[in-house]
């Protein structure tokens, strides 16, 4: 499966977690009513099904997406940085980006780690007897799997950062070349 369709069923998956848990626009436990307790425990098994599938999903992007993150730090800012300061040439914005781009490619390991905790917590709990606790569970995936996304889009700042790093690099060079 191509990445913009894992995408496209993340996105989907998604929608449907939300949709599910929607309620008005607080997420209390205390806020429940009856009825919505009533129709989690009902809808159990539908729901644990499409949180596991989404958890299946979250864990292969998080695989590949680590993988492609790590090999961005390691294979081509680290070497590019390396080979700069190897020629005595100027690398203080480009290892500027790389060492927050790391900060934050840490800061997404340890958040992913604690989003998969609590999505394991919320699936092994029992939604049919513990409506409530099932549904404070799985606000609280939710809250640390925006938490996760909230990091994505800060490594991506951080690559578009990196990007400019160079491309400030290369017209600094250029201009000291006389080109």
């Amino acid at each position: 499966m191509k990445l913009p369709a894992r995408l496209l069923v993340v996105g989907i998956l998604a929608t449907i977690f939300m949709a599910v848990f929607a309620v008005k626009d607080s997420y209390a436990q205390a806020s429940l009513t009856d009825d919505q307790l009533h129709k989690i425990s009902v809808n159990c098994v539908s729901i644990k099904n499409t949180l596991n599938q989404l958890h299946a999903t979250d864990a292969l992007l998080r695989v590949n997406r680590g993988q492609i993150y790590e090999a961005m730090s390691t294979k081509l800012m680290d070497r590019f940085n390396t080979r700069l300061a190897s020629n005595g040439l100027d690398a203080t914005g480009t290892v500027a980006v790389t060492v927050s781009y790391r900060s934050a490619l840490d800061t997404f390991r340890t958040d992913y780690q604690s989003y998969e905790r609590q999505m394991t917590t919320a699936i092994r709990t029992d939604c049919s007897k513990k409506p409530g606790d099932f549904y404070a569970a799985v606000e609280d995936a939710r809250t640390k799997r925006n938490k996760v996304h909230a990091d994505v889009l800060k490594l991506h700042q951080y690559i578009d950062d990196y990007r400019s790093a160079v491309n400030d690099f290369y017209i600094n060079f250029a201009r000291v070349r006389g080109e």
